[in-house]
């Protein structure tokens, strides 16, 4: 079905017999067809060009959510229907997401011009592509109406009990800041292209806002370069990912249970880790067992990194 398949569904639903015209051309002039239809007579935003860029994709097996049949190749690649809808790979690549993981409300409201494709993206990608969590995910960040995570009221005072004073909170919020901190970089002072120094907490943007993955990154060159001089950091407990591939080496907690975020209408729908930067490694172990099992890696014996601890968890190897 090139065209119509919203007035197909409406004749099911009030059981009217459709009317079927058949399309008499090649696959290049059916697939223009398509085009035609859903750029040049309505008016799509980006996203919505995403979504349709995305079926291009697979167009030759009908578009549907499902990977690509095998032995079937798709008529485009994800450049051409790029190029084609006049938007970047990223873009599709986004829209493929939509596609292939998002519950029907989230594909829904990205449809009807609702919700960023990227946004719907990030929220996927914060969730590790399970359906379940995607959907708790968007259910809560609606409810709360807030695009901020702000970070447990407990679980600043853990932070503060080991680092003393925060220097820096680089991913503040808008507004009186949340973190007592000496310095603060909210979203207008784009943080990602500031210096940062001294002892550091980072809860970085996990949806709407962008992946943790420039964050981490960030904080990691900064701390081995020796400007940040300790750290702690608030993840989705995605091991793997890339971003928290690149703490393999340094220790972490993962918090019990689901952690309740300040604005959230319930408990956070993922697993939450904290990981630690810094030599006070016993010191991050004592103070942060109290909310989870502490963890840090399999060191050579000429080295002196260990989460080990009595009454915790045994040392473990990188995610």
């Amino acid at each position: 079905m090139l065209d119509g398949r919203n007035r197909y569904l409406a004749c099911r639903t009030v059981g009217v017999e459709p009317t079927f015209v058949t399309f008499r051309g090649s696959d290049e002039e059916a697939l223009q067809f398509v085009i035609d239809t859903n750029t040049h007579r309505r008016h799509l935003t980006e996203s919505q060009r995403a979504l349709v860029a995305a079926r291009l994709v697979g167009f030759s097996h009908g578009g549907d959510r499902a990977a690509s049949v095998a032995g079937v190749p798709p008529m485009l690649t994800q450049r051409q229907a790029a190029e084609r809808l006049g938007i970047s790979e990223r873009t599709v690549r986004d829209g493929k997401l939509v596609l292939d993981y998002a519950p029907d409300a989230l594909a829904g409201e990205v449809e009807r011009g609702l919700l960023a494709v990227r946004a719907a993206a990030e929220i996927i990608r914060a969730a590790g592509k399970d359906q379940a969590l995607v959907a708790e995910y968007h259910r809560l960040r609606r409810a709360s109406g807030s695009e901020e995570w702000y970070t447990p009221r407990h679980i600043l005072a853990l932070v503060a009990e080991l680092l003393g004073e925060i220097d820096l909170d680089p991913a503040s919020n808008p507004g009186d800041p949340w973190v007592t901190a000496r310095q603060h970089f909210n979203r207008a002072d784009d943080g990602l292209t500031r210096p940062w120094a001294g002892r550091v907490f980072l809860n970085p943007p996990w949806n709407a806002q962008g992946s943790p993955a420039r964050w981490v990154a960030k904080l990691v060159d900064e701390y081995e370069e020796g400007d940040v001089t300790e750290a702690v950091c608030l993840l989705p407990a995605r091991v793997n990912t890339s971003w928290m591939a690149r703490l393999a080496i340094y220790p972490r907690v993962f918090v019990r249970g689901r952690l309740k975020f300040t604005d959230a209408a319930g408990d956070a729908p993922f697993p939450v880790a904290l990981v630690y930067l810094g030599a006070r490694v016993a010191e991050f172990t004592d103070i942060f067992s109290r909310v989870g099992n502490v963890y840090g890696y399999l060191a050579p014996a000429s080295e002196s990194l260990s989460a080990a601890q009595p009454g915790t968890a045994s040392s473990t190897t990188a995610d």
